[in-house]
């Protein structure tokens, strides 16, 4: 029997998810102004959120859960194939940036 965690490894964000991130991207440097290399990071961080939950087959941020949330600072802390572990501070400023596009979502009614 195959793992389904495991056959979904690579998939692709559902736009649904992408269109949210653009959303709240936009609303930080329009409504909130920040740096452009503050937007560099989360776009960074928000993008590896989307490919967690992709992974997870998620593809509504609705569906996103604390289950989610938690493996994705896990797997952040941690390191994968294709990032190595990040720093205390840095998982924080990518929960920060997950933190915030769940309440701008929820707020849109995303």
């Amino acid at each position: 029997m195959t793992d389904p965690t495991t056959d979904r490894a690579g998939a692709e964000p559902a736009p649904a998810l992408r269109r949210a991130v653009r959303g709240y991207l936009d609303h930080l440097t329009v409504e909130r102004g920040l740096s452009a290399n503050t937007l560099t990071s989360y776009r960074r961080d928000l993008d590896r959120y989307l490919d967690t939950l992709a992974d997870a087959g998620v593809t509504d941020l609705a569906a996103a859960g604390a289950a989610q949330v938690e493996a994705h600072l896990a797997r952040l802390r941690a390191g994968d194939d294709t990032h190595p572990p990040l720093a205390v501070s840095s998982t924080a400023r990518a929960a920060s940036a997950v933190r915030g596009l769940h309440r701008f979502a929820l707020r849109e009614g995303l």
